[in-house]
This record gives structure tokens, C-alpha cells and sequence, in this order.
């Protein structure tokens, strides 16, 4: 804005100031006071006729205060002055008597020359101020329109700075809405109502809205806040709190999606919160994996539990409702040639029993169109996105089949077969009801995954079932054997005795010589038939322990009486480290003898040289008894192996020590039935160490089933004792 007023501005101010003569443009008061009193001194001259001068000087004078004051004053000025003329023409004429008409009278003249004076002269001052102010207007235009450019420029300039700052803070934003696109996670502000004010792509995506649709929309209607919430989004938003958690979303296609809410207030100028920022991720991607890892895991080490695998199908199934389907079947081909149902699991329970009871009543041909039979006869799956009710109609046997059907809320169906070692065992059906979302390509994988891990238990399963069944009978066929062989082998035995013993008659030497040699041998088959008659009630599980307390030295005293006699005859050093006779144990007296015996037997049979030692020693909870040798010793490959059922170090058919390869096998299994174990340390060359534990109080819980079983071992000063003790044979042991 200009601050210089216009001229006629500063001149009408002056004029206010000095009414009722206000001043032209230009003019200044001295000069126009001055001009009235000049005329008026004239006037008052020519009155009183002082001067004596001719008429035609005053009159001169007249003409030129009447010119001065009409080109000075102005027009209203120059006719005051010209009135002051002819009123002084009037007053000559009175006084003098001539008539105004009269052209020769000089007041006349004068008149008639002010007059025209005053009218040549004020138009030519009219003009004058006329262009003047047509000057000064145009000045004044000028001065505005120079004023209005600067203000133009200056406005251009900020308009130009105001752009440039829109621009940038356009490019800006634009940046942050391709960074914030850019993150993946939805990102969604809304003002202090809950309303949505911005969103970027990744949330359109999510949530599968445009912006139209979206806009201004409360944002609890696409983030519900969870139940488990103790406020709500507008109360957090008025009381600018933050807050994470985990909530369930709706699509508009149906499919929930899981995510994890990060909301974060938006503070404005005062303060006060305007609004938030809500971060949305989905995590639906991974609940899916962790539900997925955590169905199969569990499935795993259910089908893993137990080798019964009609209870691990049951609960097999029953995890995958509802953690994947609304509902579960398993059929199993028997071997009548059809697919019978095995279990069937639904969130229903009236529902299940009647899929237990369709499929006992309407098993599957597997030469039928059903679903399950083709499965089984191609081994591929087959998904069912949509099932109709001609569908259902044409699988139906009968109406209640057809009811049953319908009752099953059969929306999305799997079916997949149940697979092992390249043959199908039968068919797992999944479904999902209408409402719920069908199947995809991830869910057909791991239905797949599941059948197969339950055909691999199904197999295994069978597979187990057989060998128990062969276990069984190669126990009972070992068991019956060994009777029948010790029988008459316990026969010979005793006859060979009363033989040698002079009954009836006294034997020659030679005669004694060849009866002992029937004795050793009787005593060697009699040995090993009681190796396996143990081996027999340890698999079958007939064997059955009674504890009692015994003395340590006495079990151990037996045992090296028994052994010592055949490591002499091999020329082995025999030596025995007795505990304490107080030390006692609460344990089964047979077994424990017979573990000894075997660990000393093994001893005895594999040194040639040096010595077989024997020592116990015990703390607080349990006794350790360990059987030291300098035999061959055993490979560190083979420490376990020895422990094996009919496994030998030498297992060429010409090896030169004999047995059947059962004592260390059945000396760990007795241990570990009395609560204890066997352990062994050796060094090719130079001997082993057995060390047998075993706890010094009896553990109430390891009580193993089956029923009582034949006595084992040798039992001192029993009937027929000494019968038993020369079946003992180092022969009938090995490593």
C-alpha cells in the first residue's frame, strides 16, 4: 500500500479547514484574500472618488482581479469577482445616471470586458483544470497501476514460494505414501470420532475395500475390538492411549483373517488427541503354519503313542475337529473287500454316532462311484469345492443314509487315501460346512499329510501286530521245546549220577570216564535249554519276580562256587572281593544269581589267560557288583551288540567257543526287571569289565505282568540241586 495521499486529497483537507472559501487545487490562501482586497480597495476608491485618477485605471485594475481570480480561484471565485464589478457598474450608473445600454458609457465597456475577460479566461481555465485533473487521474492511475504491479509481483513471489511449499510437501507425501505402501503392513489413521481419514494400499488389500468405501467409515466396523478388550477404540482414541493385541477380521469374501492391531494416538498443537495411527498386520499366514505344525505334531505323537491303531486313528481324527475341519471320517479295507468305517469325529456327537452307524450299515464297494471308493481303487485325491443335493441324493443307499448325509452340513469335502509302502489301506474324509471356507490347495496338502502319517501308523501297526504274533509263537515253540528237551536231558542227567555213584552196579574207570563225558554234555544242553526257557518268559512276558531280602556275600559265595571250578580246569586265575555279611539287598535272590552267574560265565569263557575278578562295592541307595576279565575283549562298535538276543562276537559257524548267545541278553533283561542294568567297558586285548546295579530297596513299581513262572537259575538245597549245578557250563554263555 502506498502512503503518499493524492494532491486533491492534501487540497480538500486544506479547504475543510477554512469554509465557506474553499481553495482549488494549487492554490493557497494568501493570494485570494490578497485579490479581494485589492478589488474592494478599488471600489471603495471610485466611490468616494479619492484618487482623481481616470475611470479606465480602476476599470483596467477590475479586469485584472476579475482574470487573476478566474484563473486562480476558479470559477465560483471569478464570478464573485465579476459580481463585485457589476454591482460597482450599478452603482456608477446611479450616481451618474447613464443607462447600462448605453454602448459608449465606460462603465459599460468595462462590464462587457470583464464579462468576456471572465469568460474567455475561465474556459480556458476550465480546460486547464480539466486536463490537470485528467493529469493528475492519470498520475493517480499510473501510481495505482504501479502500486496494483508491485503487489502483483510480490503476490506472484508468494504464490510462487506457496507453490513451491505445496509441491514439496505433495512430493512428500506422495514419498511416505510409497514408503508406508512399501512396508507391507496396512496402515490406517482415522480423526477423533474413529473415522477413517487415510489408508494405504496394503490395507485396501487386506481388507478388500476401495477408498470409496472405506472413507470416513468408523474403523471398528473393519477391526471389530476383541471381546477380551477392557475398553473401546474411541475411548483409547479420547484418552490417547496406545494399545496391541490380536484380533479376528471379517473379508467381504468370507474368509476371517487373523492380525495383530498396534494402534498409536495422534496429537495435535494443544495437546489434545486428534486422532490415531492403527498399524495392521496379518498374521493369518503364520497362525496357519503354527495351527498346521501343531495339528501334525500332535497327530504325530498320537499315532506315535500307542501300536493299537484303531485307538490313535480315533484320536487322530478327533484333533482335526475342529482345529481343521468341521467333521472326520476313516475308512479301513478289510478283508472282505470293502472299506468299513473305522471312526468318525464331529462337533456333533448325535451326528457322529450316526456316521458310525451309516457306515456299519452301508459299508463302501470299492467298485461304487462313491468318493471313497475312488479313492482307494486311484490313490489321488479328490476335493470337492461346492456338494449339491443331486450329489448327496446320488451317494445315498437309502432315505436315512440320505438324512444322514444331509446332517452332516457337507459344504467343502477332501477325501484322501490312506497310504503305506505303495498300497491303499483306505480313505480319510475332511468337510467344512457352507458356511465355513472351502478348501484350498494347502489344505488338500496337509490332509494329505495327515493320511499318510496315519496309513504309516497303520501299517506299522499291523506290522507290529504280526511280529508280536510271531514273537508269541516262537516263544511258546522255544518254551515248549526247551520242556520237552529238558525232561529227558534232566533224566540222563540223574542216571549219569546214580551211574557214577555205584547204583546198581560199581562202574569201571574207563566206564566212569565215558558216563562223565554224557554228564558234561547233558549238563551243556541242560544249561543252554534253561537259557532260553528264561529268554522265552522274559518275551512273552510269563516271567514274574519275588522280592525278598538276601545277603549280598551268600548270592555272590554261590556264584563263584559254581564258576571257580571251570576256571581252574582252564588254568584262569579266579579271585572273589566279598562285602560285608551285613550287607544285604531287597531284590529277587534267583535272578540276581542268574545275572551273576552269566557275567562269570562270560568271564570264565572268553579268558584263556590271566584272571576273571569278582567285587562288590555299595553306597547309600544301591550296590554295584562288577565281573573284571583279561580275556579278548570287545571292539567299541560291538559294547551294545553283545547285549542283543543270539548275537556272538565270533559269528562264523567254526567259532570255538559255543552257545546260544543269550546270557548277557537275558543277564540286562533281569537286571532291568529288578530295577537295575548291566554296563561293560573294555579294550580289545586286554580284557573287559561288566558292572551290574542294582538299588538296594526294591522298587515297588516295577512290577512286570504276566503270570508265575518256572523258577530260574540254581537254587541251593533244593530237590535236585545237584543235578542243576553240573548243567552249569560256561559253554552256554556269551558276550
Amino acid at each position: 500500500m502506498e502512503t503518499n495521499a493524492p494532491a486533491e486529497t492534501r487540497a480538500a483537507a486544506a479547504n475543510r479547514r477554512f469554509p465557506p472559501f474553499p481553495l482549488p487545487p494549487g492554490a493557497s490562501l494568501p493570494p485570494y484574500f490578497g485579490l479581494l482586497i485589492i478589488a474592494g480597495m478599488i471600489l471603495v476608491l471610485e466611490v468616494f472618488n479619492l484618487t482623481g485618477i481616470v475611470p479606465p485605471v480602476p476599470a483596467g485594475l477590475l479586469l485584472l482581479v476579475v482574470a487573476a481570480a478566474s484563473y486562480l480561484e476558479g470559477v465560483r471565485r471569478g464570478l464573485i469577482a465579476a459580481t463585485l464589478v457589476v454591482t460597482y457598474e450599478i452603482y456608477a450608473f446611479v450616481q451618474h445616471g447613464t443607462t447600462l445600454l448605453d454602448p459608449s458609457w465606460p462603465p459599460l465597456r468595462v462590464a462587457g470586458l470583464a464579462f468576456i475577460t471572465y469568460a474567455v479566461v475561465g474556459t480556458v481555465a476550465l480546460f486547464r483544470r480539466r486536463l490537470d485533473a485528467l493529469l493528475r487521474n492519470e498520475r493517480v492511475l499510473l501510481e495505482h497501476a504501479d502500486r496494483e504491479r508491485r503487489r502483483a509481483e510480490r503476490d506472484r513471489r508468494d504464490l510462487a514460494e506457496a507453490l513451491e511449499r505445496v509441491q514439496s510437501a505433495q512430493n512428500a507425501l506422495r514419498m511416505q505414501a510409497s514408503l508406508l505402501g512399501a512396508v507391507g503392513q496396512s496402515i490406517i489413521a482415522t480423526d477423533e470420532a474413529g473415522r477413517i481419514t487415510w489408508w494405504n494400499e496394503p490395507a485396501a488389500r487386506l481388507f478388500g475395500r476401495t477408498w470409496a468405501e472405506a472413507a470416513t467409515r468408523p474403523i471398528t466396523e473393519l477391526v471389530p475390538d476383541p471381546p477380551s478388550a477392557r475398553e473401546s477404540t474411541l475411548e483409547r482414541i479420547q484418552r490417547g492411549a496406545s494399545w496391541t493385541g490380536e484380533v479376528e477380521v471379517g473379508r467381504p469374501d468370507g474368509d476371517p483373517v487373523t492380525v495383530v492391531v498396534s494402534d498409536s494416538p495422534i496429537f495435535g498443537e494443544a495437546g489434545r488427541c486428534a486422532g490415531m495411527v492403527r498399524v495392521v498386520t496379518d498374521v493369518s499366514a503364520q497362525k496357519e503354519v503354527e495351527r498346521t505344525q501343531r495339528l501334525l505334531a500332535d497327530s504325530g505323537a498320537a499315532l506315535a503313542a500307542s501300536p493299537d491303531y484303531e485307538s490313535t486313528i480315533r484320536t487322530v481324527a478327533r484333533l482335526c475337529v475342529p482345529a481343521f475341519a468341521d467333521g472326520c471320517a476313516v475308512d479301513i479295507v478289510e478283508a472282505d473287500g470293502m472299506a468299513w468305517r473305522l471312526e468318525a469325529a464331529h462337533g456333533d456327537p448325535g451326528v457322529e454316532e450316526k456316521l458310525r452307524r451309516s457306515r456299519r450299515k452301508h459299508p463302501v464297494q470299492l467298485d461304487s462311484d462313491d468318493p471313497v471308493a475312488r479313492v482307494i481303487r486311484s490313490g489321488l485325491p479328490i476335493v470337492v469345492n461346492s456338494v449339491t443335493e443331486a450329489q448327496l441324493a446320488g451317494f445315498a443307499k437309502d432315505g436315512d443314509h440320505l438324512e444322514t448325509l444331509r446332517g452332516m452340513g457337507l459344504g467343502s469335502v477332501i477325501v484322501v487315501p490312506l497310504r503305506a509302502t505303495g498300497r491303499t489301506l483306505g480313505a480319510m474324509a475332511f468337510w467344512r460346512g457352507p458356511r465355513g471356507r472351502a478348501f484350498r490347495g494347502k489344505d488338500v496338502a496337509l490332509a494329505q499329510e495327515i493320511a499318510t502319517r496315519a496309513g504309516s501308523a497303520i501299517q506299522q501297526a499291523r506290522l507290529f501286530e504280526t511280529a508280536l504274533t510271531a514273537s508269541r509263537a516262537k516263544s511258546d515253540f522255544l518254551a515248549v521245546m526247551s520242556h520237552e528237551l529238558r525232561t529227558p536231558l534232566t533224566t540222563i542227567v540223574g542216571y549219569t549220577d546214580l551211574m557214577l555213584g555205584g547204583v546198581p552196579l560199581h562202574v569201571p574207570e574207563q566206564a566212569r570216564t565215558y558216563i562223565d563225558r554224557i554228564r558234561i554234555a547233558a549238563g551243556h544242553l541242560l544249561g543252554l535249554i534253561e537259557q532260553i526257557l528264561v529268554y522265552a518268559r522274559l518275551e512273552t512276558g510269563r516271567e514274574k519276580t519275588r522280592p525278598e531280602r538276601v545277603g549280598v556275600a551268600r548270592i555272590l559265595r554261590e556264584s563263584a562256587t559254581l564258576i571257580e571250578s571251570v576256571a581252574d580246569e582252564k588254568g584262569v586265575g579266579f579271585h572273589v572281593e566279598l562285602p560285608p555279611a551285613e550287607l544285604t539287598i531287597e531284590t529277587d535272590a534267583t535272578k540276581f544269581r542268574q545275572i551273576v552267574l552269566n557275567l562269570l560265565s562270560n568271564a570264565v569263557k572268553f579268558t584263556d589267560s590271566g584272571e576273571v575278578r569278582l567285587s562288590a562295592e555299595a553306597d547309600a541307595d544301591a550296590i554295584r557288583i562288577a565281573v573284571k576279565d583279561t580275556g579278548i575283549g570287545i571292539a567299541s562298535e560291538d559294547l551294545e551288540r553283545v547285549f542283543e538276543p543270539f548275537w556272538q562276537v565270533d559269528q562264523s559257524p567254526t567259532r570255538r567257543a559255543g552257545g546260544a548267545g543269550l546270557g548277557l541278553a537275558v543277564a540286562r533283561r533281569l537286571a532291568t526287571w529288578l530295577g537295575g542294568d548291566v554296563r561293560v567297558s573294555s579294550e580289545q586285548g586286554r580284557g573287559s569289565t561288566f558292572v551290574l546295579t542294582l538299588p538296594l530297596r526294591w522298587p515297588g513299581d516295577i512290577e512286570p505282568p504276566g503270570v508265575v513262572g518256572e523258577p530260574t537259575g540254581i537254587e541251593a538245597g533244593t530237590p535236585g540241586a545237584a543235578a542243576r549245578e553240573s548243567a552249569i557250563d560256561p559253554s552256554a554263555h556269551r558276550y
